[in-house]
C-alpha cells in the first residue's frame, strides 16, 4: 500500500520508471529531462494489460455484492474509498435494502466511506474506445514540460520553502508519507509542480536563479502551466491528490480579471473533497487512522481558505456548515506529523506545537469569520442570524482563550511569526465586523476609537515588525487582505475634517504601502492594492486642495506617479513632530537629473515598538517605477505588470 492514497495506475507513473533517470550524489534516482514519449506510452499500454480490471461501469453492481464494512476494520486507504451520501439512491439500495439486516442491527454503525471494489478500474470499458491517455496526449504533456522537473538540489530547496512557509498554516499532507514518496520518486508530478509554483513566490532569489528560468514570474508561470496541463489532461485520477494540488493552485492566478482565479481552483478542491466525503465525519469510517487525521486537516484547510476567500473577494461561501459534520481539529490530529518526523531529512522541516496550535486556532477563528460574512452580507436576512454584539463577543472569547504560546511569541526564533499572523487575521475580522457601512459617515474622534480603527493600528504595528524583521516574504500568501483592510480604514481617516488626522492617516498608509511595494516584488497581486490606494490618496489630496511643499523638480503630489523622464517623485517634508514619534531620515531617490538629495522626514507608527530600520525605508523601494507607470481603470495591469503570468 502506498501512502497518501497513491496507487500505481496506467494513467500515472512513478518518476523512477521514466527513461533518462539519473542518479544524484546521494544515490537517489531523479530526472530533470524529458522522457522518451514512445517508450513511455508503450510502457503504459503494457501496464494497462498487467493491471487487468473490469471497467468502472461495473462499480454499482460490485458494490451491491459487498457486505457493508464494519468501522472496526479501519484499514481502507483514503485513495481507495468511495463516499456514499445519504440521499444517493445507490446508498439507499446498498445500505437500506440489500444489507438491511446488518444496518438495522443496533450494535452496528454504518460508514459513509466504503472500500472501492478491488476488481473495478477507474475508467470505463464500454464506450468503444480506450479512455486512457494515448500517445498524442502524452506527447502534448511532454511538449508542455509536464514531466520535466528541476535539478534535485533545486527541487529540494523549493520543497523546503514549502514546508517552512506554507505547510505550518495548511498541513494538507502527511509529512512522513510525503517524504517517503518524494525520496522514492513516487510523488505525483501535479503535486510537485503545484508546490514549485507556490514556493517560487516565497523562496530566495538565489533559488530562482538556480532554476535556470529568467525571473520569479517566469518560474511561477512555468510550474503553474505544467500543473494545469496535467490537471486539464486528467493525468492524475486520485481524488485526494487532486484535492491537494488544486488547493495549492488556488494561491496562484494571473490577473485581477483571470477566470481561473483563486476561487476557481478552490472550488475544484472543495468539490473533489466533498466527492470523497471529506466533509463528513470519519468517526465511524473504515479509513486508516492516518488517513482520518489527514482528511480532517485537509478539510479544515479548505474551510479556512473558503471563509477567507469568500469575505476577501466577495464571493459566496462554497462550504455550508449545514452540510458538514467534521469534528473540530485537536492536537491528536497532528500526532503523526510530530512524532514520526524525527528521522526524515531537514528539507521537510519539523512540526512544533506553535504550528499545531496556530492551525487549530485559525480553524476556529474561520468559523466566526463565516458567521460574520453571513450576518452582514447574506442575501436573505435570517431572524436566527447573530447580532454584531454576539459576533464581537465570540471574537473576544476566541482571543481570550488563545493558549499562552500564541500570545507571547516575541521571543521565539522567528520573532513570533505565527502568533502575529493569527493576530493579523483576528484584527482583519474586527475591521470587517465593525467598519462603518454608511458612506456619508462623519469621521470624528469617537469613530477613531472604535474597534475597527483600534484593529487597524494593531495591524500597522505588526506590519512594522514584519518589515523590520524581514518576515514579509514568508507572510505574503495571507497578509494582503490585512493590508487591504487597514488601508481602507486609513482612507476613511484621511477624509476627516481634522488636518492632523488626515496627516496621520497619510503617514500610516505610507508605511503599509511600503509593505505592499516590498511584497509586490515577489507577489504581483499585492501591486493591485498598492496602485489602488496610491490613486485614492492622490485623488483625495487633489480634492482637499492641500498645498504641499515644493520638492524635486517643480514639486507635486506625494502620491504622484514617476515623471516622464523616469525620475521618481520625492516625498514631501513635514516639519511637524510629536514627542511620541520616532524621526527617521529618508534618502531621496537620485534620478537622472536630480540634485543632491536632501533628507525628508517621516514618522513611524505611534504604537510600534520597533522603529522601521533605515534599510527598508528608501524612495526607490517605495516608488517602484514599474508599478507606478500608468493605472488602468480596472487596476488589473495584466499586460504591464504580469508579462510572464498571462499565458496559461
Amino acid at each position: 500500500m502506498l501512502p497518501l492514497g497513491v496507487q500505481p495506475s496506467p494513467s500515472r507513473r512513478p518518476l523512477d520508471h521514466l527513461p533518462n533517470s539519473t542518479q544524484t550524489n546521494d544515490g537517489r534516482s531523479w530526472s530533470s529531462k524529458r522522457p522518451d514519449v514512445g517508450v513511455f506510452t508503450s510502457q503504459l499500454r503494457a501496464e494497462s494489460h498487467t493491471f487487468s480490471k473490469e471497467g468502472s461501469e461495473n462499480l454499482y453492481a460490485r458494490l451491491s455484492e459487498q457486505t457493508v464494512p464494519l468501522p472496526e476494520a479501519r484499514s481502507v486507504p483514503g485513495g481507495q474509498s468511495l463516499y456514499l451520501g445519504e440521499s444517493w439512491l445507490l446508498t439507499y439500495v446498498v445500505q437500506k435494502v440489500i444489507n438491511a439486516d446488518i444496518v438495522s442491527n443496533p450494535s452496528s454503525t454504518t460508514t459513509l466511506q466504503v472500500p472501492l471494489p478491488a476488481t473495478v478500474s477507474d475508467k470505463p470499458d464500454n464506450l468503444g474506445y480506450d479512455t486512457r491517455l494515448d500517445s498524442e496526449e502524452i506527447e502534448i504533456l511532454d511538449i508542455r514540460g509536464a514531466f520535466v522537473l528541476p535539478d534535485r538540489p533545486v527541487s529540494d530547496k523549493l520543497i523546503k520553502t514549502f514546508f517552512e512557509c506554507v505547510y505550518p498554516a495548511f498541513p494538507i499532507f502527511d509529512r512522513t508519507q510525503f517524504a517517503q514518496l518524494y525520496e522514492s520518486n513516487q510523488l505525483p508530478h501535479i503535486v510537485l509542480h503545484a508546490i514549485y509554483a507556490v514556493s517560487s513566490t516565497m523562496c530566495s532569489d538565489d533559488v530562482i536563479a538556480e532554476t535556470g528560468l529568467e525571473s520569479r514570474n517566469a518560474a511561477r508561470k512555468t510550474f503553474l502551466k505544467r500543473a494545469k496541463a496535467l490537471h486539464d489532461a486528467d493525468y492524475e485520477t486520485n481524488k485526494v491528490t487532486l484535492v491537494q494540488a488544486a488547493f495549492l493552485l488556488s494561491f496562484l492566478w494571473s490577473g485581477s480579471t483571470d477566470e481561473k482565479d483563486m476561487f476557481y481552483w478552490l472550488s475544484i478542491a472543495i468539490g473533489n473533497a466533498q466527492g470523497k466525503g471529506m466533509h463528513r465525519t470519519t468517526q465511524n469510517s473504515t479509513l486508516t487512522l492516518r488517513d482520518r487525521r489527514l482528511w480532517k486537516r485537509i478539510w479544515w484547510s479548505l474551510y479556512v481558505r473558503d471563509r477567507h476567500c469568500s469575505a476577501n473577494i466577495g464571493r459566496p461561501m462554497r462550504i455550508r456548515d449545514d452540510d458538514n459534520d467534521v469534528e473540530p481539529l485537536d492536537e491528536s490530529d497532528f500526532e503523526d506529523d510530530i512524532v514520526q518526523c524525527r528521522s526524515i531529512t531537514s528539507i521537510y522541516g519539523n512540526s512544533n506545537k506553535v504550528h499545531v496550535l496556530y492551525t487549530i486556532a485559525m480553524s476556529r477563528l474561520s468559523v466566526i469569520f463565516g458567521a460574520i460574512t453571513l450576518a452582514k452580507f447574506s442575501t436573505k436576512k435570517s431572524s436566527h442570524g447573530l447580532s454584531q454584539k454576539e459576533l464581537s463577543d465570540q471574537l473576544s472569547e476566541w482571543h481570550q482563550q488563545l493558549p499562552p504560546a500564541l500570545k507571547d511569541g516575541d521571543g521565539d526564533e522567528d520573532g513570533g511569526f505565527w502568533p502575529k499572523m493569527l493576530e493579523l487575521n483576528y484584527n482583519q475580522q474586527l475591521i470587517l465586523l465593525h467598519r462603518p457601512e454608511n458612506s456619508k459617515i462623519i469621521v470624528d474622534k469617537n469613530l477613531l476609537k472604535s474597534p475597527a480603527f483600534t484593529a487597524t493600528k494593531k495591524i500597522s504595528a505588526i506590519i512594522d515588525d514584519f518589515l523590520a524583521l524581514g518576515l514579509l516574504r514568508k507572510s505574503q500568501l495571507q497578509i494582503c487582505p490585512s493590508l487591504f483592510s487597514a488601508l481602507t480604514m486609513y482612507v476613511l481617516m484621511a477624509r476627516s475634517p481634522d488636518h492632523m488626522q488626515r496627516k496621520l492617516a497619510e503617514h500610516k498608509a505610507r508605511l503599509l504601502l511600503l509593505a505592499c511595494s516590498e511584497i509586490a516584488k515577489t507577489w504581483p497581486a499585492c501591486s493591485w492594492i498598492m496602485m489602488l490606494f496610491e490613486t485614492i490618496f492622490r485623488n483625495l489630496e487633489k480634492r482637499s486642495g492641500a498645498q504641499l511643499p515644493q520638492v524635486g523638480r517643480g514639486g507635486g503630489s506625494q502620491w504622484e506617479a514617476p515623471m516622464q523622464d523616469g525620475t521618481a517623485p520625492r516625498a514631501p517634508q513635514d516639519s511637524h513632530r510629536e514627542s511620541q514619534h520616532e524621526q527617521i531620515s529618508l534618502c531621496s531617490f537620485q534620478g537622472q537629473n536630480a540634485q543632491t538629495p536632501q533628507p525628508n522626514v517621516f514618522y513611524t507608527d505611534m504604537l510600534s515598538d520597533i522603529p522601521l530600520h533605515d534599510q527598508f525605508v528608501n524612495i526607490p523601494e517605495f516608488f517602484d517605477q514599474d508599478l507606478l507607470n500608468g493605472l488602468p481603470q480596472d487596476f488589473g495591469l495584466a499586460h504591464d505588470v504580469f508579462p510572464y503570468l498571462m499565458e496559461s
